[in-house]
């Protein structure tokens, strides 16, 4: 497909909208911007963004799919996450119990001798204590906390994303190895025919030396690509063992067998609104991390206030001069710091300042989402007509080659000439390998840009 107006989003996608901090303003990208120019988009159906997901079953690859959920099962980083999820909820219940009152058994007994008499006493019920949130500081932890959860909720989808296309690319480089050793070994074997045919030709004198050592060097040239390829696809199958979590072993069988690179479908996410990147959990998260640090200054601006609270108690005691009754106590009581040499205030001013930090860090995500769909759609945009080249290119030198091995065996022209067009022939046929691969990884990364899996 044709891409036009790869530029339309830099001019016209960030907007300001309605203020969210303490004088700060969240840009977002705009919703009804769509990813092609209008006259295209009278043309197509539009796509929901719910269309981009699982984007990479259009591989149409039982390996990769497989791949991808032993990802999904067994990665360490995406359980790391998830765990930090938990631990996160956690600490939210720890925060929360500040905005209820605290309530124990007490119990006290022992001997006493007062100079007169002496007698057992025992004490025993029910105390309460609770703090007065007045003027918000605790609820403004819990918003913190909370704040945090939708943080690394975000971040766990982000490591899901970041780990599906890590495994698509990763297994799009091992596909690329493979399919170079083979092209490799079958043009080894083609230039090894021709220096059998090279050296029967020397050895009864119709040619000389310098054919045959042109020839020999040709196919060493060949040879010694081959073992680079090799490690290539080992280092590629030892990344997908490191990102799915699984052993060796278990990605061996697997990934076996050898098969094309295909390359993914572009039209739905150029029919996708750019309202889409609204979702990218990493810009999600730098949302979540924002609402933190403005509840956290929230709630350390709160803290010069005095603090309210209440404390009460109720039970049966017993001693030598009161027979056992009924007791109960209730008590306010409130504290306010006059002097701490600017410790809050430092709180209060470095609590602003982290949350500028978190805002600037917010900006910059949307920045990035744009400049990454941008140069992935440029990019793809530019591969493709690098590709139509290349495979025209490969046609080329294929009919090339056919025509200078029988112009060679009439005699019209030098062995020159035929390994020239023997080495075009294995160049461009390698080069056709490396533009579906760089192809297929600029998609993934347009894919992986959008934030959809």
């Amino acid at each position: 497909m044709k891409i036009k107006n790869l530029c339309l989003i830099s001019s016209s996608v960030l907007v300001l909208s309605a203020c969210v901090t303490s004088g700060l303003k969240f840009p977002v990208l705009v919703d009804n911007q769509s990813w092609v120019s209008n006259d295209q988009m009278n043309l197509v159906e539009e796509v929901e963004a719910s269309k981009l997901k699982n984007w990479w079953l259009d591989f149409n690859d039982v390996a990769l799919n497989k791949l991808i959920e032993m990802t999904l099962e067994g990665s360490p980083d995406r359980n790391i996450a998830k765990s930090r999820i938990i631990e996160a909820r956690s600490i939210r219940q720890i925060t929360r119990s500040s905005l209820f009152p605290e309530i124990g058994l007490r119990a006290d007994g022992g001997w006493q001798d007062n100079g007169e008499m002496a007698d057992n006493y025992y004490e025993a019920g029910f105390d309460a204590s609770f703090e007065v949130d007045i003027f918000g500081v605790n609820r403004n932890r819990v918003d913190a906390a909370n704040a945090k959860i939708n943080e690394l909720e975000a971040q766990y989808h982000d490591t899901s994303l970041t780990l599906i296309s890590e495994v698509a690319r990763v297994y799009t480089n091992f596909r690329a190895a493979q399919k170079q050793v083979t092209i490799a070994n079958k043009n080894l074997s083609i230039q090894k025919e021709t220096l059998t045919l090279i050296r029967q030709q020397y050895d009864v004198g119709e040619i000389p030396l310098l054919d045959v050592e042109r020839s020999e060097a040709l196919v060493n040239t060949t040879e010694a690509l081959i073992p680079e390829f090799k490690r290539n696809a080992d280092n590629a199958r030892f990344q997908l063992t490191a990102l799915t979590g699984a052993l060796p072993a278990d990605i061996l069988p697997v990934i076996e067998g050898e098969m094309d690179i295909t390359l993914l479908k572009l039209e739905p996410i150029l029919m996708a609104q750019a309202s889409v990147l609204n979702n990218r959990p990493d810009i999600r998260a730098a949302i979540a991390r924002l609402e933190e640090a403005t509840s956290l200054s929230r709630a350390a601006a709160a803290s010069v206030m005095p603090t309210f609270s209440l404390s009460g108690f109720y039970g049966i005691a017993e001693n030598a001069l009161v027979n056992s009754t009924n007791v109960w106590t209730l008590a306010a009581g409130t504290a306010l710091s006059l002097l701490n040499f600017g410790r809050i205030e430092g709180e209060i001013d470095a609590s602003r300042e982290r949350e500028k930090q978190a805002f600037e860090g917010y900006r910059k995500k949307v920045l990035n989402a744009v400049v990454e769909v941008e140069k992935a759609l440029v990019d793809i945009s530019l591969l493709n007509k690098q590709g139509v080249s290349i495979q025209k290119a490969y046609d080329n030198a294929e009919k090339a080659l056919k025509l200078s091995q029988q112009l060679y065996t009439e005699g019209e022209i030098s062995f020159i000439d035929l390994l020239d067009a023997q080495r075009t022939l294995n160049e461009t046929d390698l080069a056709k390998v490396l533009s579906e691969q760089v192809q297929a990884n600029a998609i993934i990364r347009l894919y992986k840009a959008m934030g959809v899996y």
